[in-house]
């Protein structure tokens, strides 16, 4: 299951687990935890994720997305700091069976509102409580060190660095270096062809090119290939 869609209701949820078996459990969870609370979408990958984040109409776009560290084909933190610095309302809150202080301080830095334990999940008044105020842009309660989500929007804007590229995008890169094909790559990687060129679509970004190419070619410059 990569997309599960339902009514709009009360607050609006986005959950992410590259686990179908964990997402369908996060969502029944979520769902029972409050009346107040509506899963709209879930999703088990990244691709999906920013695509709900990018194009979903007003009226379906979640407040609050429940986001997995330990994706697939990227590390949770690197896909919420690319929602936060698109977006200063949404409210992110991380998940993980791993000790907690193994992301905490790259969930801060990402712009998280908190981060959860995913065992925690069955106390439904505080996932319920760490949801709402998510939904309102705060940082989830006993974690003060995160901040608010517009505060961290502001904060990655202010040091953003347009030309750092993740582990991810560098294989990419130069696996089309070496003249391997889409098909290839993801191949390579493990990852499907709409992830490769997702990746791809972020580093044009980063560097303000309009072809892969140009981005090989800045990347030499920078002495990263």
């Amino acid at each position: 299951m990569s997309d599960r869609e339902e009514d709009t209701r009360g607050i609006r949820i986005g959950i992410v687990d590259n686990d179908p078996c964990s997402l369908r459990m996060i969502v029944e969870l979520v769902n029972r935890s409050s009346p107040a609370l509506s899963v709209v979408w879930s999703a088990t990958c990244a691709q999906h994720t920013l695509e709900h984040c990018l194009y979903d109409p007003p009226e379906r776009k979640a407040n609050v997305i429940l986001l997995d560290m330990a994706l697939n084909e990227i590390c949770g933190t690197d896909v919420c700091e690319r929602i936060r610095k698109r977006d200063g309302s949404i409210g992110i809150i991380g998940m993980t069976a791993y000790p907690l202080d193994h992301y905490r301080a790259r969930c801060i830095a990402a712009g998280a509102q908190g981060l959860v334990g995913k065992e925690t999940l069955t106390n439904a008044a505080a996932l319920a409580g760490s949801i709402v105020r998510a939904a309102q842009g705060l940082p989830c309660a006993e974690q003060s060190a995160f901040l608010s989500a517009a505060e961290a929007h502001r904060q990655l804007l202010d040091h953003d660095e347009p030309c750092s590229l993740t582990p991810q995008e560098l294989r990419i890169l130069r696996l089309y270096e070496a003249h391997k094909s889409t098909s290839e790559i993801a191949e390579n990687l493990g990852i499907a062809d709409g992830t490769v060129f997702a990746h791809m679509h972020h580093v044009l970004h980063k560097f303000g090119v309009q072809n892969r190419n140009e981005a090989i070619q800045q990347c030499k410059k920078m002495h990263l290939l």
